[in-house]
Formats: structure tokens, sequence, C-alpha cells
């Protein structure tokens, strides 16, 4: 690799697995507008129709944590094709199922494929990049993915409104042929050397730990500790304890989690995870407001999050140069203290809101959210050392996707309902979204205090 430029290969290996994972995320995304339909159409509560972004952001957490494992036995090719055929498998499932559990599968083997996609843009970069060049890279890749969450909303919102929910994965079906198309010419093929072997029992601990943890979250919808709460909470606990344990004596590592024992690591992770949790609450709760007590139609609840979505997409590569140039602690900074601003002003407004209000303020969200969010990953891996950037990138994804199920899971225990006609549905939902707004601006107050400790620590720029 020339020590400044980049190869047009490397570039379209970057393009062709960020398009399978756009296609990923945009099918997640756009889900949350049908949610509404899908409740009657199935027959099923929210509490039950929200797994199916809920689960699929919990798979895509777990199959992250392997992408270290096979990043070292899988050349990039085959960890791609690997990925492209359980999307597309879950896809046909999805169009084809006639009841919520089948469809729920569907989404669930769709999320494999884009647990292995995902990971393995950023592992791309990390290792055909140079540092000169990381932010710059890591706004391309996270500028393609992040067309997704912009488009996804108002294209579940107008295929639905027009053609049915089914449509939302015939149309996504073309795009990934496009991405193998541009992958199988491009990817490299050369397998490691390495003969790593599967940390089975590792997985098995932290995936009992972070399933467990989902679960006791959604039994909260009952307004009551139940017994069988605080045993998931504790099976939790328990499984996350003894991946800890297991892991730091282990020589077959699933992460390298010595990682963690920078503080300026940890607290990159933690400003990350806030950004992103707050990001899928809101995400799922505005559609959910949008419909239920503004009365808007599919599409008018996706259009509401398009502007921010795409003004997000279009501000990555900024950032990205603009770590490059300045460094990690004025652009968290700026993004830190104007989330909140931003989140102060949605919590006043949140219970009372219209339509254009809630599109103007969610643009001025996204744009604030994602300097915080693009600007700590990046600076998280520039805290380790070249060989630790595979366990690192697999760690801030799986955290990722894991805090994404957790945002949604919070959603719908706020704005969950019990009314039985349209005004008190309506009454009730514009209720506890203003109370999630309001819980979600006192968290990024919180993360402020992660800020000050990760600027005291940091080692790199």
């Amino acid at each position: 690799m020339n020590e400044e430029k980049v190869s047009p290969k490397v570039i379209w290996s970057i393009v062709a697995a960020a398009i399978l994972g756009f296609s990923g995320i945009l099918t997640e995304t756009s889900m949350n507008v049908t949610f509404p339909e899908l409740i009657q159409q199935f027959n099923q509560p929210m509490g039950t129709v929200q797994w199916l972004t809920t689960a699929y952001l919990l798979v895509v957490a777990l199959m992250m944590l392997t992408s270290a494992h096979f990043n070292a036995i899988l050349s990039k090719r085959q960890t791609y094709m690997i990925g492209l055929i359980a999307f597309v498998l879950g896809d046909v499932i999805a169009i084809v199922a006639q009841n919520f559990w089948l469809l729920l599968l569907g989404r669930l083997i769709m999320a494999v494929g884009t647990g292995f996609a995902l990971p393995l843009v950023f592992n791309i970069i990390f290792t055909s990049v140079p540092m000169s060049q990381l932010g710059k890279y890591m706004g391309f890749g996270t500028l393609i993915i992040s067309l997704a969450p912009a488009l996804g909303p108002v294209y579940g919102g107008v295929v639905t409104y027009t053609l049915g929910w089914r449509a939302i994965f015939m149309i996504v079906l073309p795009v990934v042929i496009i991405s193998l198309l541009i992958g199988w010419f491009n990817l490299d093929n050369q397998k490691p050397k390495s003969k790593n072997q599967f940390a089975y029992g590792q997985f098995a601990l932290i995936g009992i730990s972070l399933v467990s943890a989902i679960l006791a979250l959604g039994k909260l919808q009952s307004g009551k500790l139940t017994a069988t709460i605080i045993i998931l909470a504790l099976v939790a606990i328990i499984a996350m304890a003894g991946f800890i344990k297991v892991a730091n004596n282990a020589e077959n590592k699933l992460v390298d989690i010595s990682v963690f024992r920078s503080k300026a690591v940890v607290m990159a992770l933690l400003i990350y995870a806030t950004s992103q949790v707050i990001n899928l609450a809101v995400n799922f709760a505005v559609p959910q407001y949008s419909q239920l007590t503004l009365g808007t139609t599919t599409m008018i609840a996706g259009l509401i999050l398009m502007p921010g979505s795409l003004l997000g997409s279009i501000v990555n590569p900024i950032y990205g140069a603009m770590y490059d140039r300045l460094g990690a602690n004025k652009p968290l900074t700026w993004g830190s203290l104007a989330f909140l601003a931003i989140m102060i002003i949605f919590s006043v407004m949140a219970p009372s809101i219209a339509t254009i209000g809630l599109t103007v303020v969610y643009a001025l969200f996204t744009v604030a959210r994602n300097l915080t969010f693009s600007v700590a990953m990046t600076a998280g891996v520039a805290e380790v050392k070249p060989q630790q950037a595979g366990d690192i990138n697999a760690i801030f994804n799986t955290v990722q996707q894991f805090v994404g199920a957790v945002g949604t899971t919070v959603a719908a225990l706020f704005i969950q309902t019990t009314g039985t006609t349209k005004s008190a549905i309506a009454t009730q939902t514009a209720t506890g979204f203003g109370h999630l707004i309001v819980f979600s601006t006192v968290i990024v107050a919180i993360s402020l205090i992660w800020l000050v400790i990760f600027m005291k620590n940091k080692t790199a720029k």
C-alpha cells in the first residue's frame, strides 16, 4: 500500500461492503414506520412487533462479536459472501412470510448478513488505509451506510403506502446484486494464515448476557418489578462477569478486552453508546408519535425523518475531515454541547410538537448527534495498537447494535398504550414521547462527564 494513496480496489471494496451494510440498515430503519400497520395485520401488540427491530439489532450485535475471529481465518471476499447469502435468504423469507413469527425469522437471518457486512467495511478501512487518511475514509464508509437511515423511513413509508410492506424487501434485492458485482471483482480473496479457533464458550456467555438484558428490559412493559425481571438481570450480570473472567485468562479470545484498560477507550465508547441509544430511541418513537398522535400516513411519517437523516449523511465526511485536521477534543466538545442544547429544545417542545416543528428539530438533532457519534469511534480506535484494530472495531460495532436494541426497547416502554380509542392512544403516545425525550436529555447531559474524563486521559491527537 502506498503510504498516502489508497488504491481504487480498496475504495470499491469499501463501497461493496458498505452497500450490503446499507441494505441491512435500510430495511431495519424502514420497518419502524410500518409498525402501526403490522400491529393491525398480525394482531400483535407494540411490545411484540418492536422485536422486529430489537431482535434484529441484537443478532447483528452478536454477529459483530465474531468479526475479529472471521477476519483472522477468512478472506475479505469470503466474509462478504457469507453475509450476502444470509441476507438474501432472510430477505426472501420476509417477502413470503404469512405470519409475524415467520417474518421475524426472516429478519433474524438478514441480521446475520448485516452483522458480517458492517464490521467488514471498517476492517477494510483499518487494514488498508493510512492513519493520515483514517478520518476521511471512516467518513466515506459511514456516508454510504448512513444514507440508509436517511432513506429508510421515507422508503418504508412510501413503499408501504403505495405497494405494501413486502415490497420493502423486494426492492432491496437488486441493490444487493449490484453490491455482489462490485465486491466479487474488488474484494481481496487472500485467506489469512491464522488458525485461530472460535471461542465458543466466550460467545455463549456474552450472548446469554446480552439476550437476558434485553429480555429483562422488555419485561418492564408490565410496569412491575417481577421475579422474572430480577432473574433475567442477574443472569445477564453473572454471564457478563463470566465472560470477562474467561476472556482475560484465555489464550484464544473472542475479542481482546484488554483495550478497556485505557480510560480514554472506555469513555469514547460510552460517548458513542450514548449517542446511539438516544438516536435509535428517537428514530423509533418519532414515526409512532407522527402516526398515532398527529394522525399522519406512513409516507408522511417517513418524510419527517428524511431531511435530518440526509443532512446527517452529508456531514459525516465533513466530520471525518474535521477529526483529521483538529483531533478529537474540539469536535467532541462542539458536538456534545450542540447535542445537549438541541435535546433541551426538543424536550420542551416534544409533548405537543407539530409536523413541521418535529421535522426541523429532528434535523438539528441528527446533525449535532452525528458529530459526537462519528468522532467518538475514530477517537477510540486511535487509542489502541494497530494489531488491536479488529478487536476495537468489533467492540464498537457490537455496542452500536446492542445499545440500538436497548434504545428501541426503551422507546417502546415509554410510548406503550393501553387505550382503546384513537384519542386515548394519541394522548398516551404524546405523553410517553415527551417523557422519552426528557429522559434522553438527562442521559446526554451525563455524557458530558465522560467527555471530560476522555480528554484528560487520551493519548492520541
